[in-house]
């Protein structure tokens, strides 16, 4: 009897440490996505051809939460990432948000720069940029007449499915 209550608690020891391998160990992402960039409202058509290319690491702790690192860029897009050579961390919230802000020195001074907020699957093969544009009040994106890049997808309706998968929880939570 005791040879099977340690070999079960050994079992269960097992698995519970593959879990953890797998689960906390960061998971490389190297991803090239065809997508396109649009303008969301229903009076904007113009739709540009983009592929988003995604190579990091992906880090999850043990609460869940998830972190990038690595770089992003997008080819093809009307306003392409001017950092897209720098690396990032992006913290995902509890929505699924993660900001794509780089933080550098030039000429000896602190910067910081902001391209957009990314939303992604757990493997990175879908994804959904907001892309932040200059405005009188600096850097913004809005919901009504914003710019997006997402992929896969190869229109307009298809990338907004994306994108609304994507969001889920963070619009529920904006419309509360």
């Amino acid at each position: 009897m005791k040879k099977v209550i340690v070999s079960c608690v050994l079992l269960v020891l097992l698995v519970a440490m593959g879990f953890g391998v797998y689960y906390f160990i960061p998971k490389n992402i190297n991803e090239s996505i065809n997508g396109v960039e649009y303008q969301l409202g229903s009076d904007h058509d113009q739709v540009n051809s983009v592929t988003i290319k995604i190579k990091g690491k992906l880090h999850q702790s043990l609460l869940g939460k998830r972190k990038f690192v690595g770089l992003i860029d997008v080819k093809g897009a009307n306003y392409p990432n001017p950092n897209k050579d720098r690396k990032l961390g992006i913290a995902f919230d509890q929505n699924g948000m993660g900001i794509i802000e780089y933080g550098y020195y030039k000429n000896g001074h602190p910067k910081i720069d902001s391209y957009g907020i990314l939303f992604a699957n757990n493997d990175f093969k879908k994804v959904t940029i907001g892309e932040y544009r200059e405005n009188h009040d600096g850097k913004s994106w809005s919901g009504k007449d914003g710019w997006m890049i997402t992929g896969p997808a190869n229109s307009k309706s298809k990338a907004l499915i994306i994108s609304n998968e994507l969001m889920k929880k963070f619009l529920h939570n904006k419309l509360k």
